[in-house]
């Protein structure tokens, strides 16, 4: 006689929840797009989550500075050079680390003060020379050639006050790569500075430059305003201008409809919509000058194992005739306040910048379907456009017309952290293709499932059941 156990309840218990489980995964994945909730997710960007945790330790990376060593500045002022003749010293590389404060944050906004550079360590193993900070340069003495270029067309007696109180001061400068970017001063500088403003007393390059600012956005997240707006600016610092920019077009007597100030639509430059294409828009804030830039979408390339755009930081395609002078001096084309750019109109006064698009055309390399930036390297140039030196003395009138470069520098971002990464590829590579996979995994265990539980129900085994139905 045979005999047959009988069923176990806890086993069909398990049997029976696993089912309807599998069941309801299996109905539920009809209905949704595994990667279009992946999505929302990332752009609801919530409090705590590894993306935003990230993203508050950001940016992360090296700066490199370069400086221009004048080697003729002698021959230059006396007239038997036409042309400075420069060297590019450098990199001089510091470790940056910044951060993002959230001040407040709902479903639909974001609201956050940044700290681009809260650290700044110098890296002698990254720079040209361990000791490159005590290596000794000529520099043109910019804060002379600025400070006449601000009064150039003050009235006469104005210029003539200027040429007594720096008599005694040269158009070039000999001292330490540290003092031109952390150090620079003159005696006669803070008398200068009590009588016109907007000169400091202090005008080392890189204590300018890395002054702490006040940078506060308003950033659209969240689904309800649409996947598209993810990280676009409401307002930076309260505006939805730059005031700076305005200002200036408003004595100029120019209208802003069509210049790089307005703030609409441009991003923070820290993440991106997703689902990126070719053809989407992008226009990213730029602190340093205060104005916006179009990102100019090059080409696909690969990039630490994913396929990425690359996109270039130019004004080929951008109208900025409302922005083309500075101190009433016309800039030449590529040129703005603070530049990033070299321009062949150097040439006609300098020899020794040598302009290579690959070294120094600012990049940005976002991964198009989380539109996070896998790469970013920013150039900046810092410039002095020296106007009609007539009435100053002689050695400040050989610079008439001139722009005169100071220093440039550039922003090499870390790569992306493990969490990043992991997102990333989870996006692009796992969630698109392991839906199906699922639903037929859901399918296979409701089946046997339902099986088993038929088989315990009528105390019979699978061999039976088949048996019985082949005989039929």
């Amino acid at each position: 006689m045979t005999m047959h156990n009988t069923p176990s309840g806890s086993k069909l218990i398990s049997l029976t929840i696993t089912a309807i489980v599998c069941s309801v995964l299996f109905i539920i994945s009809l209905h949704i797009d595994y990667h279009w909730e992946f999505i929302k997710e990332h752009v609801r960007f919530r409090r705590d989550s590894p993306l935003q945790n990230g993203w508050i330790s950001s940016p992360q990376g090296t700066l490199r500075v370069y400086l221009f060593n004048v080697t003729n500045a002698a021959s230059f002022l006396n007239g038997t050079d036409l042309r400075l003749k420069i060297e590019e010293v450098g990199p001089i590389a510091y470790r940056l680390s910044g951060r993002n404060e959230i001040i407040s944050q709902t479903k639909d906004s974001l609201i956050f003060r940044r700290y681009p550079h809260e650290k700044l360590e110098f890296d002698p193993l990254a720079s040209c020379s361990p000791d490159i900070l005590n290596q000794t340069i000529t520099m043109p003495n910019i804060i002379l050639l600025s400070s006449a270029a601000k009064l150039h067309d003050w009235v006469f007696w104005v210029r003539h006050a200027f040429n007594a109180i720096t008599i005694n001061e040269s158009a070039f400068l000999k001292n330490t790569i540290n003092y031109f970017l952390w150090d620079f001063t003159l005696p006669w500088l803070s008398l200068l500075a009590s009588h016109v403003p907007n000169i400091v007393s202090n005008c080392g390059l890189l204590y300018n430059a890395m002054k702490p600012k006040e940078l506060i956005y308003n950033v659209k997240i969240g689904v309800d305003n649409g996947v598209e707006n993810f990280f676009r600016v409401n307002t930076f610092n309260n505006k939805t201008y730059f005031p700076q920019q305005r200002e200036f077009l408003k004595r100029a007597k120019k209208s802003d409809e069509y210049c790089p100030i307005i703030l609409e639509n441009s991003f923070d430059n820290s993440l991106f919509p997703p689902f990126l294409t070719p053809e989407t828009e992008l226009n990213i804030i730029a602190t340093e000058s205060c104005r916006t830039h179009k990102l100019n979408y090059d080409r696909a390339v690969d990039f630490q194992g994913f396929t990425g755009y690359r996109y270039t930081l130019s004004d080929t395609n951008t109208n900025k005739a409302c922005l083309d002078n500075s101190l009433g001096i016309k800039l030449p084309n590529g040129i703005f306040d603070a530049s990033r750019c070299m321009s062949s109109k150097y040439s006609e006064h300098i020899d020794g910048l040598l302009p290579d698009q690959e070294k120094h055309e600012a990049e940005v390399i976002l991964e198009p379907t989380m539109g996070i930036p896998l790469e970013e390297k920013y150039r900046f140039q810092v410039n002095t456009p020296m106007p009609d030196m007539k009435g100053f003395n002689k050695d400040l009138r050989r610079f008439s017309h001139m722009v005169v470069p100071s220093f440039w520098y550039e922003f090499d971002m870390d790569d992306r952290s493990t969490v990043e990464s992991i997102a990333i590829q989870a996006a692009v590579y796992v969630i698109p293709h392991i839906q199906l996979t699922l639903m037929i995994v859901f399918l296979v265990l409701d089946v046997y499932c339902c099986l088993s539980i038929y088989l315990l129900l009528t105390n019979k085994t699978l061999r039976e059941l088949f048996c019985k139905t082949y005989q039929k």
